[in-house]
Order: C-alpha cells, then sequence, then structure tokens
C-alpha cells in the first residue's frame, strides 16, 4: 500500500533541482511554489528594500503580514506555514473499486482553445491509455453555466472519478458536493484555488508568484555586474490588470530580483518573505501609481495592459510601453503568449530584443519561448507545465486506486516552477513537447506540508 505520490517526469533526463531560494542559472526549485521555507509615466513612488540591520521581522511574520493584506491579486500561491487538516471534509475516500475495476473518468474541461489546455487533455489522455482508464470529456468555452450542465452530466452518467478545470470554481462548488454524495471524488485543476471545507480530494494549480519569483532570482544572478550601482529599468506587459496573474508573476519578479540581488550585495534579507513585502509595496505602486523605484536596486517604469492574452494584444500593449518608455532595460512580459507580439513590435521600434532590450517571461514556458531563448531574444522564462494538471492528475488517481490515502490532502496542491533560460535551456529543450517538462514531484499531505514548514 503506497502511503506517499510520486508524480513521475514526463523526460527521464530531466535533473532534479535544488531548494527554494537558489536561484535557476542552471538550477531550479522543486518545492510546491507557495510553502514557506520548503516545498503611463506618473509620479515615482519609492520602496526602501529592508535592512538586515534593523532587525527586520522573522520569517514568519513577514509571511502573516503578506497574507493579511487585503489585496491579494499579488500573492498567488502563497499559503500559512501551517494547515489544519481536512481529513473529516467529505471526499468520498476511500475507494471501493480498484485499478482491477473498470474506472471512467469525467473531465469537466475550460477550454481547448489554447495549446496549453490540449496539451493539458493530451497528457491526461494518454495517461489513461496507459492504465486502461475511460476517459469522458466536455469543453464549456469558458461558459460556467454550460459546465454546470456537463458536470451534471457525468453525474447522472456515475463516472468514478470528476476532474473539473473550473470556469469558476466557487460557482461550481455545490456540485462537488453532489458528486460526493454519490460516492465521486473530486479533483479540480486550477486556475483558482480552493476553499479549505470544499468537497475536494484537491486542487491541482500553479503558484504564479513563484513563477515570477525564479525568474526575477535569475535576473539578479545574471544581471548584477551589468548593473551594479544602478537602477534597472524594468517595464512590465500583462494581459489584465485586475487578474491574478497578471498581479502575481511581475510582484514575484521584483520580489525574486531584490531577494537575490541583496544575497549577491552580501546583506541579505532576514527571509523571502520580508524581501517579498518590499516586492509587494513595488510592484502595488507601479500598479496604482503608474511607476515605482527600490532605490538602488530597480525602477519600475510603468505597464501596458493587453486586455487579452494573444500575440496580437501582446503587440499593442508593447507598442504603448515602447512609446512611453523607450531607455527600458528590461520587458517583463506576464505570459509568453503575448511575447510573440512584443517581440514583433520591438523589431518595428528598431528596437533588437536580447541585444538593445532585454526580454522575460513569468510563464509557461511553450516550446516557441524556448526557441526564442535559444536564438538569444528571450532571457529567461518561468515554466507552468500543463502535464501536471494532465497526466499528473491521472497518476494521483491511480495511486488513490492503488491504496494511496488522499484524504488529508491540502485543499491547494501547487505545483514545481523552475526558470529555463539562456545558460540552461538545452537542458529542458524537447522537440516532443509543446512545453518545457514537469518535474519529478511528491505530493504532501498536510502533516507533511507542516512537517516541512516547522519553525
Amino acid at each position: 500500500m503506497e502511503n506517499r505520490l510520486k508524480l513521475p517526469a514526463l523526460a527521464l533526463s530531466v535533473l532534479m533541482l535544488a531548494a527554494l531560494f537558489t536561484g535557476c542559472a542552471g538550477t531550479s526549485n522543486t518545492t510546491p511554489p507557495d510553502a514557506a521555507p520548503t516545498s503611463s509615466g506618473q509620479e515615482t513612488a519609492s520602496a526602501s528594500p529592508a535592512s538586515p540591520a534593523a532587525s527586520p521581522p522573522s520569517a514568519q511574520s513577514a509571511l502573516e503580514q503578506l497574507l493579511s493584506m487585503e489585496d491579494k491579486l499579488p500573492l498567488g500561491g502563497l499559503q500559512p506555514a501551517h494547515l489544519d487538516s481536512r481529513a473529516d471534509v467529505g471526499k468520498a475516500l476511500p475507494m471501493k473499486k480498484t485499478n482491477s475495476d473498470t474506472i471512467t473518468i469525467g473531465w469537466a474541461s475550460a477550454s481547448q482553445g489554447s495549446s496549453f489546455f490540449t496539451e493539458m487533455l493530451k497528457s491526461a489522455q494518454q495517461k489513461c491509455d496507459q492504465y486502461g482508464y475511460k476517459l469522458l470529456y466536455q469543453v464549456a468555452n469558458f461558459d460556467v453555466n454550460a459546465q454546470m450542465t456537463q458536470i451534471e452530466n457525468f453525474l447522472t452518467q456515475q463516472v468514478d472519478f470528476l476532474v473539473v478545470n473550473a470556469v469558476d470554481i466557487d460557482a461550481t462548488a455545490s456540485y462537488y458536493q453532489q458528486a460526493v454524495s454519490q460516492g465521486i471524488p473530486v479533483i479540480v485543476v486550477g486556475p483558482t484555488a480552493a476553499k479549505a471545507d470544499y468537497p475536494l480530494v484537491t486542487t491541482v494549480l500553479s503558484g504564479s508568484f513563484e513563477s515570477g519569483f525564479v525568474v526575477g532570482q535569475y535576473l539578479a544572478e545574471k544581471l548584477s555586474k551589468d548593473y551594479e550601482g544602478k537602477e534597472l529599468k524594468m517595464g512590465f506587459v500583462i494581459s489584465r490588470a485586475g487578474d491574478a496573474d497578471s498581479n502575481s508573476r511581475p510582484c514575484g519578479v521584483v520580489s525574486g530580483y531584490l531577494y537575490k540581488l541583496a544575497e549577491l550585495n552580501g546583506k541579505p534579507y532576514a527571509s523571502k518573505w520580508d524581501a517579498t513585502l518590499d516586492g509587494y509595496n513595488a510592484w502595488v505602486k507601479c500598479r496604482d501609481s503608474g511607476s515605482s523605484k527600490v532605490d538602488g536596486s530597480l525602477d519600475l517604469v510603468g505597464y501596458a495592459a493587453a486586455g487579452a492574452t494573444d500575440a496580437n494584444s501582446g503587440q499593442t500593449a508593447a507598442g504603448d510601453l515602447l512609446t512611453a518608455h523607450p531607455d527600458m532595460n528590461l520587458v517583463f512580459v506576464e505570459t509568453d503568449s503575448l511575447s510573440p507580439g512584443v517581440l514583433q513590435e520591438m523589431s518595428q521600434h528598431g528596437v533588437t530584443p536580447g541585444k538593445d532590450m532585454l526580454v522575460a517571461c513569468g510563464a509557461d514556458a511553450a516550446k516557441y519561448t524556448l526557441d526564442n531563448i535559444k536564438a538569444g531574444k528571450i532571457l529567461a522564462c518561468g515554466t507552468n507545465a500543463p502535464y501536471y494538471t494532465g497526466a499528473g492528475v491521472v497518476d494521483l488517481i491511480h495511486s488513490i486506486l492503488d491504496g494511496f490515502d488522499a484524504n488529508d490532502l491540502p485543499a491547494n496542491s501547487y505545483t514545481p516552477t523552475y526558470c529555463v533560460n539562456v545558460d540552461n535551456v538545452d537542458q529542458y529543450y524537447d522537440p516532443n513537447l509543446e512545453f518545457a517538462p514537469m518535474l519529478d514531484w511528491t505530493l504532501q499531505t498536510i502533516d507533511e506540508y507542516n512537517a516541512a514548514n516547522a519553525g
């Protein structure tokens, strides 16, 4: 009987990369991104970095301050260092069926409108074929009412497991209880975090703050000598100013840059979360006031919101940003689906990407982005592999049917992320994959999570 679940990598050549605080110049973070130490030029506002000599708050108190922020949009993926047990939350576990029985999975997909969603479902189907499961799927096209109807159909069909790529996790919460009442366990696959009392096995999702953070660490390590004594002028192309990803990834890259730069300068922060407090304040001021500075480190010159995630929208937003701030050193693109348009617009402005101006992306490390990294047009990108929420979820189901006790997993299980960059891209480039590969990942129970983050 298994008592732990390990999700295998899709490529055996992928090396496990080390610890949460390690920069990603050839190494990377494989711990859950949220886990505490483990698993328009308007008036400029300044945010001064914490001084290690001024008795900074402890790591836990800094994390508590962040978790108490009213505006949590920039903090996608952060969780408390201690989680309460969910063992008493009904989940239709343990299962009476095993892998010796015929198993049918109902999969409610939010969309199949981009390669991220198609790769998620494709990898799930491949795993189902491997294990002999039947996969039924419906696509809601981001219509929550359509998804409700599709879930009802799966319940009528009496599937053995229900997987929901939720259009609106809260709007469909009552259906999770209906499923559990019928003896059907439910697993949600992002993009929004679940409440602890939702009757779910877990929600598997990416922590968008962390994907920005690992990129920020790499940028500091890569650029610190070139910008010693100078502020890096950074602009942002985001999709929507009111979205969590559009806030969390920029906040992450600023926080990661400050954290690593302080370490390189011999004046480290007391903790990652102290650096994140400064990064949070700097990003929020840039977002709300148009620009922001962290004296001696960063000049956040401004941002442009594309209003969507496609390349054409990215090109329009980049045009606005480049016109307003032609002297930027680096453009941070929230999601790489915007990046082809950003690169095109830079060229039309007579700017050579990677030479005249640097480009980095917060996610998702699609193959075309890796091609642009190999070509030197993009410096780095955080990963957000759809295989965790596809093949990885089917692996979780297989382990449950093999006896894995999944009754006390966190409500939200955040997937690992790492930084693909000009120094390590060959290590992660697989021409047969549409995205950078997933790493080995062990899902933690709540007891394991709490033990890893004790103290």
